[in-house]
């Protein structure tokens, strides 16, 4: 399927006119310094490269700190510059990968059950969902249990300044004021609904871009697009699909640490001062 993929404030923009296919492969070799990645292809499709092969790709500054190493990816390949290269890298094992799709399993299964009115409110216990983050890591959301933690909703292609961009640039500055108040425990997850580009790659380039301190900071996608549009509805996050961008609405969540929202905050201006202070309240 041609994808437009729009370029962003980090500088990744793939032309459209270079777009092949998709393949799956076990990567063998991760060069960091030179951006690429040794694949050995498992699977092709409409790429013109052959299944069986090793194939060398250039890959983002965000998948090249990511040790992909002996794991099995699926990505698109495109060919320009006299070379090939990756995007869109998802991994497809790993420890958890397996708890991750049971867990999201059941999750999709209770959620096709409720109510599109039924969305998670102030006093509501969240629920038990699995995604991947930044590092490539498959990561269950109760893993974050017995710390509380911040959570928002964003897509790292967001152009309105007043919408993601400023969702993200509270969250960095919470992170750094909790961090002088000397609340160590508590953590931030932010989740995107724009799984098809942000993959754990763009994800982690988005948070060096943004100066994200990544060890109490665990951006979230899927390569199951499902799990997202489950999390939206869930959550009570409405998107639209217009204009060639999402059209969306906000919501920041304070989760303590049983996994219930102690505060719902409409929007993205919210005031930073405001979570500081009722996360240094919770027991």
């Amino acid at each position: 399927m041609l994808r437009v993929v729009y370029s962003f404030a980090l500088g990744c923009c793939f032309a459209t006119a270079c777009w092949a296919g998709v393949i799956e492969g076990r990567v063998l070799e991760v060069d960091p310094e030179a951006r690429s990645f040794r694949v050995a292809l498992l699977e092709t499709s409409d790429s013109g490269l052959e299944a069986g092969a090793e194939q060398l790709f250039r890959v983002g500054p965000g998948d090249a700190g990511i040790d992909y190493a002996g794991r099995k990816i699926r990505a698109g390949a495109q060919y320009y510059g006299e070379q090939w290269h990756l995007e869109g890298i998802f991994p497809l094992d790993g420890a958890g990968a397996k708890a991750m799709a049971d867990v999201n399993r059941r999750f999709h299964k209770e959620t096709a059950t409720l109510s599109r009115r039924s969305f998670v409110r102030q006093g509501d216990y969240i629920p038990e969902f699995a995604m991947i983050d930044q590092r490539g890591r498959f990561v269950q959301i109760r893993e974050l249990r017995g710390r509380a933690f911040v959570l928002n909703f964003i897509f790292t292609r967001c152009q309105l300044p007043e919408m993601c961009p400023a969702s993200t640039a509270r969250m960095v500055e919470l992170q750094g004021k909790a961090a002088e108040a000397g609340l160590e425990n508590l953590q931030f997850v932010t989740i995107t609904f724009d799984p098809e580009f942000d993959s754990p790659g763009i994800l982690r380039q988005y948070a060096e871009g943004y100066g994200i301190d990544p060890g109490n900071f665990h951006l979230l996608t899927n390569s199951d697009p499902q799990v997202p549009e489950d999390l939206l509805r869930r959550f009570g996050i409405l998107t639209i699909e217009e204009d060639g961008t999402i059209n969306h609405t906000m919501a920041t969540f304070l989760v303590d640490k049983n996994g219930r929202v102690a505060y719902r905050k409409e929007g993205s201006q919210w005031s930073a001062l405001d979570f500081l202070d009722r996360a240094s309240k919770l027991k």
